[in-house]
């Protein structure tokens, strides 16, 4: 039996990772049996429908996040996992909020005793939005940065050539060694950004094992224990979700998003996604960050569903404007 490839995508909020993993899904990079543990932070888990059809097998762990209060669920849900044999390849995709440095941990530790190999260890950052979230979210959203081994920036094409600079010497000061991958996701193929990806590890593994990374010099490592004060902090973010039949055409679905933006009235909400019917026929599924607002077109489903992550949200009125 091969040893079974571990590859984790992880990103603040908003950041694209979830179409990052459907893009490389949708474009066959992921040919063998594959295993997704998937971490929602919110109410609703919206993405099983499309990995189904693709006969992944998903693990869903919620009520909490995987690098503090499910850690236990956590370790032995991958236990089980490379126990069984069955599956060649486990995709791991953390909350928002995941601390990636005690996952990258806690996959160490397998590795050490299993059949098993880290290969990918991914943050995807919206260029947009870098910013605001580092000043405002730094413990979450720098514990990403300064382990990935791979930072792949997202909405790149909305940025200008100075905006990406800036944000990459930003990147470069708290992680010199990662790649960093700038290029617009519909200008690379699944096959090209995978490749990119793994390039580092591939150099290194002449050395070390395959995408083995130094957790000594360059990434701070911590106990679990020294963290558990921080681990409270997940409390300053929560979600609110509806299930609903109702109807949104498309221009109320993109003036209620537009007001979600005014902090006074609704909180700071960091990220949006659902699945609504937009007329008699269609259906949409919209991706909501505050500076984009994308809409898929879609399967019909058997309800709508809508989920909204930030802080402070004002509960009563998110009721209200849906």
């Amino acid at each position: 039996m091969m040893t079974i490839q571990i590859d984790i995508f992880s990103g603040f909020f908003g950041a694209g990772k979830t179409t990052l993993i459907k893009k490389l899904i949708n474009e066959k990079v992921y040919s063998k049996k594959v295993t997704l543990i998937e971490n929602e932070f919110g109410e609703i888990p919206i993405d099983g429908t499309f990995l189904k059809k693709f006969n992944i097998e998903i693990k869903e762990i919620k009520a909490g996040c995987i690098c503090c209060s499910t850690v236990n669920d956590f370790n032995d849900t991958l236990k089980e996992i490379i126990d069984s044999r069955e599956t060649e390849r486990i995709i791991i995709e953390p909350s928002g909020v995941g601390k990636l440095s005690e996952i990258v941990k806690i996959v160490k530790k397998l590795e050490a005793d299993n059949d098993v190999n880290l290969n990918l260890v991914i943050a995807a950052v919206d260029v947009t939005m870098y910013e605001e979230f580092i000043n405002l979210f730094s413990e979450f959203y720098e514990d990403q940065v300064i382990h990935a081994s791979t930072v792949i920036l997202s909405r790149t094409q909305s940025a200008t050539a100075e905006e990406l600079q800036l944000v990459v010497s930003k990147i470069r000061e708290i992680n010199e060694n990662a790649r960093i991958i700038t290029t617009p996701w519909d200008d690379l193929s699944g096959v090209e950004l995978f490749g990119l990806s793994e390039a580092d590890g591939k150099k290194e593994a002449i050395i070390h094992n395959l995408g083995e990374i130094d957790l000594s010099e360059h990434h701070h490592d911590h106990d679990h224990d020294d963290d558990l004060e921080s681990d409270h902090n997940h409390d300053i973010f929560s979600s609110w979700g509806i299930e609903t039949p109702k109807i949104f055409p498309i221009d109320v679905l993109k003036s209620i998003f537009n007001g979600l933006k005014d902090e006074d009235i609704y909180g700071k909400v960091v990220r949006s996604k659902g699945k609504v019917q937009v007329d008699d026929n269609r259906w949409v599924e919209f991706d909501f960050v505050p500076k984009q607002f994308e809409i898929r077109e879609s399967e019909p489903d058997q309800v709508g569903r809508i989920t909204v992550i930030g802080h402070d949200l004002n509960k009563e009125k998110l009721e209200t404007a849906f």
